[in-house]
């Protein structure tokens, strides 16, 4: 019996509604790339990560802003349940710009038995997955699919449902290198099975649409509060799990080349020194910015039972690291507000809207606990998003005089323009690696100071000098100046 079950799973789809496909120009997938390039350059960003040397410089984080308009949609169909809308991926679509929001809920219906899953007991309600739209990312619709339950609840938006104890995490990717277009949407979901246990695990699925999903018969080994991400630079796949280190959860990491053969987990984030007994490492995302992988981190505190968002970093994708500050970029607001209880991570990439970098997230008006005993009444978890500016998250700030010095890297000629905020003049010098000093007509003397407010500032040398010159060598860039902040740098060739 568990053999017929399995079977069904890998070759049959799970939905059963069809949609066009966008035409989309594919590419292979690849292995991950050293520095990868950006636009025919490269991108720098000045991350506690990337910098070898400073002087009365510091690290520089940008709190994430919560609009007013916050929150963007919220639990009102009879088949949104008292889980709210939790655990969401809003995706826009290179094609035709609009928003795609594919989230869980659960709906009433009790199942035979109950599970404990992360101290409470799961299996009383139908935890699916459901699809929204917008055309602006603030106001969001619910098609009429009608794929699922259409005779209990008319009209619904369901997308997906997988009978079981406990759903949890789904994350959607639209994957625009794979070649094969039956394969374009892909999703995770942690999933409890007790009639087949090797079900129990992160399952993966294949989509045409996001709507007719079939499961890959890849489970990945992990609890819930997981999610995937593809790197668009590479095409190559990163699972971040969760697992337990000494009962604090604790965050691992699989990668793949293909979705189907995947590396052992390895750790990459657990508690350690400074960390109290009650850290845990609930859930995490990444994205790329300004070349660089960054990511956000959800940490939850056992003692205050509450939740909020940190930023990661990593040179390449593999080994990651937490600021050194640690700062909070994303809180959980007053209380009595939508997201009170807990600010939970977003299970996909900011999306840029203009100027500005849009983050949706996962709201809790409860905190973590107190959400199993609620009776549904109050204010439920739902869609908001916080903004941080283009490319300025993270970077450096000098405190009087003062300078900060990259790591090394290979130059890759062209013209180089900084991203910065500064009143006093700013410099940037071209150095060696190593031990060595500036390079010939590279030097801090021969730079053109230049000011102001942009993501753009041209640095010459009054030499003459070209980049082009050191085209394949070893630099460190040394970016000096009086009270300045720094985010970026950005090679075009």
């Amino acid at each position: 019996m568990q053999q017929t079950r399995r079977a069904f799973l890998q070759t049959g789809t799970l939905l059963a509604a069809t949609l066009p496909l966008s035409q989309l120009k594919l590419t292979a997938a690849a292995a991950p790339a050293e520095a990868p390039p950006a636009g025919g350059g490269r991108e720098v960003l000045f991350s506690p990560g990337f910098i070898a040397e400073r002087k009365n410089a510091y690290d520089r984080f940008e709190p994430l802003i919560k609009p007013a308009q916050n929150p963007v949609m919220v639990a009102e169909m009879p088949w949104e349940g008292r889980g709210g809308i939790n655990w969401g991926s809003v995706l826009r679509s290179p094609v035709d710009g609009k928003y795609r929001f594919f989230y869980n809920t659960d709906f009433p219906g009790a199942q035979e038995g109950a599970v404990l899953v992360d101290n409470s007991m799961q299996g009383k309600s139908h935890y699916v997955v459901c699809y929204a739209e917008s055309d602006d990312g603030l106001t969001w619709r619910r098609p009429a699919l009608n794929l699922h339950f259409q005779d209990q609840f008319p009209g619904n938006n369901i997308v997906f449902t997988w009978p079981s104890y406990y759903n949890d995490a789904s994350t959607v990717i639209e994957d625009r290198h794979d070649r094969d277009p039956a394969r374009r949407f892909k999703m995770s979901m942690f999933h409890i099975d007790t009639k087949d246990r090797d079900l129990t695990g992160v399952c993966l699925f294949v989509s045409p649409d996001g709507l007719r999903w079939t499961f890959t018969g890849t489970v990945l080994p992990a609890q819930d509060a997981s999610s995937i991400w593809q790197d668009q630079r590479t095409g190559h796949y990163y699972a971040f799990l969760k697992d337990r280190r000494d009962g604090n959860r604790s965050r691992m990491l699989m990668h793949s080349a293909d979705f189907k053969n995947w590396s052992e987990p390895s750790w990459i984030v657990t508690p350690g020194h400074g960390d109290s007994a009650g850290t845990n490492f609930y859930n995490q995302s990444a994205f790329t910015l300004c070349g660089r992988t960054l990511g956000f981190l959800n940490l939850y505190d056992l003692t205050t039972q509450t939740t909020w968002i940190e930023l990661l970093e990593s040179g390449d994708n593999l080994n990651w690291q937490r600021m050194p500050s640690q700062p909070r970029l994303l809180a959980p607001g007053a209380p009595g507000t939508y997201d009170c209880g807990g600010a939970y991570v977003g299970l996909a990439e900011p999306i840029l809207a203009g100027d500005e970098y849009r983050y949706y997230y996962y709201a809790s008006p409860d905190r973590h606990d107190a959400a199993d005993t609620a009776d549904g009444s109050g204010p439920r978890p739902c869609l908001a998003y916080a903004t941080f500016r283009k490319n300025r998250l993270v970077g450096q700030q000098t405190e009087h005089d003062g300078y900060f010095v990259t790591l090394p890297f290979k130059c890759p000629g062209g013209r180089l323009f900084l991203n910065f905020i500064g009143r006093e003049p700013v410099t940037v010098s071209v150095k060696r690696p190593g031990y060595g000093d500036d390079y010939e007509r590279f030097t801090q003397a021969d730079c053109l100071p230049v000011t102001g407010d942009t993501l753009r500032g041209e640095i010459t040398w009054k030499t003459g000098a070209r980049l082009d010159e050191l085209k394949g060598k070893y630099i460190r860039l040394k970016v000096a100046g009086k009270n300045i902040v720094a985010y970026s740098a950005m090679f075009e060739v």
